[in-house]
């Protein structure tokens, strides 16, 4: 099928657009930070909103079919009617014929959206093609992992091309590489970079921007969030532990050394002048113990090795004010008793064990853990669910207050990851909603890029509530 799809208006062909975007990344390079915003308005005239990278993918495929049915006009959903925009949106990776077996089902499924969904190729190795696909969109949602292996040169293409960029990723090395490697250039051209946008960070990076903003705008300052996993219905997908897999097998063990630091994404050390005792308190819980804001025995965090990185970035690189300098958080999983806290620890002891080393690891992945491109089936997605909550403690009064995040129709891991990274990605895609958020570029969080449009989008959606209280009206669902 051509490049522009079905039932598209005319594009330029492939060569062009390459040619387009090679000159439009020399003068983002070359552009003084004051005629910065005029390059942004020639982005937003582009082919797309937004692209979808790694389309064919489990948790891509739902992004997309999220895409056709809540954002392609014609849509008979209710929940599309009235209250959202169209968005010009296509689906790319480097396999054209799975994209179309993709298309092809979604179409079916959704017959509004035929003719509406257009396909874009490119490949790692083809720098240009890849810069094609970026050059046609205002903004790149990147579902292509292990990202170790495979995700850099889209980076790469969308700082050359002044695209925003964001993905699903939960690799702490990845980020860290994307940070050293694109952090300035993308700062030069108001390029923004946010990672984890999916279940892997969000509920926890903006839970806790949220409390420390409520206790910011009555004068006070937090001092102390703890993030929660709480009541939850949901599956696990092979791409999932794959990354996870491939994270242990290809990080030197003095990287993983380095990685036990919550400041890993943030040069290793907290911001400057945070005292002894601040520092101390960002350790992570690491056994079992009853929490006393939330009445419930907890056990270890299962997501804590990436989302307590994610939070001290954002407190790191936070230039709103939103953060005070005696912030920490820490985190941990509900639990419906001591014993099962205590089961839960050991578990959880159990299997990292078993992953560090290569013979156990190896019996994992062949005979218990799912295989790349399995996931939990469409009925647990549909039927899925989760609470997390994150408690602030003010630093005045040592008051309380609880950001809760609900997924809702949704398991969290999958369905919910890739329509939570749709509405993070349209916050920069959309040209109106990206007025709302702070000018500038950079390699960013989901708190410091997106923050309240985020939550907006959030509470518009039909899959999510998130919402902010004193923690005596918060209901707990351990």
């Amino acid at each position: 099928r051509e490049k522009r799809g079905r039932g598209s208006p005319e594009r330029p062909r492939e060569h062009d657009i390459a040619s387009d975007v090679t000159n439009l990344g020399g003068t983002l390079l070359n552009t003084p930070s004051a005629s910065i915003h005029s390059t942004m308005a020639a982005a937003a005239a582009r082919a797309y909103d937004l692209v979808v990278w790694g389309g064919s993918g489990f948790t891509g495929r739902l992004a997309a079919e999220y895409l056709a049915r809540r954002y392609t006009p014609g849509s008979p959903d209710p929940s599309a009617r009235g209250n959202v925009e169209p968005v010009r949106w296509a689906i790319a990776g480097r396999d054209r014929a799975r994209l179309e077996a993709v298309r092809d089902v979604i179409e079916t499924k959704h017959p509004h959206a035929k003719g509406k969904i257009d396909i874009l190729v490119g490949t790692n190795d083809d720098p240009a093609s890849l810069e094609s696909v970026a050059g046609s969109a205002n903004t790149v949602l990147s579902f292509a992992g292990p990202f170790a292996i495979f995700g850099q040169p889209i980076v790469s293409a969308c700082v050359k091309c002044g695209t925003d960029y964001c993905d699903i990723t939960g690799e702490p090395t990845f980020i860290r590489e994307t940070i050293e490697k694109h952090d300035a250039a993308a700062k030069a051209t108001g390029t923004k970079l946010v990672s984890c946008v999916g279940y892997d960070s969000v509920p926890w990076d903006l839970g806790a921007w949220a409390v420390a903003k409520h206790f910011r705008e009555r004068g006070d300052e937090c001092v102390r969030a703890v993030g929660h996993a709480g009541k939850a219905k949901g599956g696990v997908s092979g791409g999932t532990i794959a990354s996870a897999i491939n994270l242990m097998e290809t990080t030197p063990w003095d990287v993983l050394k380095r990685m036990g630091s919550p400041f890993f994404l943030s040069g290793g050390d907290p911001k400057p002048g945070t005292d002894v005792d601040t520092k101390a308190r960002w350790k992570t819980q690491s056994g079992y113990k009853f929490d006393e804001d939330t009445k419930k025995w907890t056990m270890p965090s299962v997501m804590a090795g990436i989302n307590t990185k994610v939070v001290a970035r954002s407190w790191a690189i936070d230039t709103a004010g939103v953060y005070g300098p005696k912030f920490a958080y820490d985190e941990s999983d509900l639990c419906s008793g001591r014993v099962a806290a205590a089961s839960g620890t050991a578990l959880i002891g159990l299997f990292g064990a078993m992953l560090m080393f290569p013979p156990t690891r190896w019996l994992l992945r062949e005979y218990v853990l799912p295989k790349p491109g399995d996931g939990p089936s469409e009925q647990l997605r549909e039927g899925g669910y989760a609470n997390i909550y994150v408690v602030g403690t003010g630093g005045k009064n040592g008051d309380k207050a609880a950001a809760h995040m609900e997924f809702n129709g949704a398991d969290p891991g999958y369905k919910g990851t890739a329509a939570l990274a749709v509405e993070a990605a349209l916050c920069m895609a959309l040209p109106s909603e990206k007025a709302k958020l702070a000018p500038g570029g950079g390699c960013l969080t989901p708190a410091t890029a997106l923050g309240q449009t985020l939550v907006d989008r959030m509470n518009g959606s039909e899959n999510f509530r998130f919402t902010v209280k004193p923690l005596e009206d918060t209901v707990i669902k351990g």
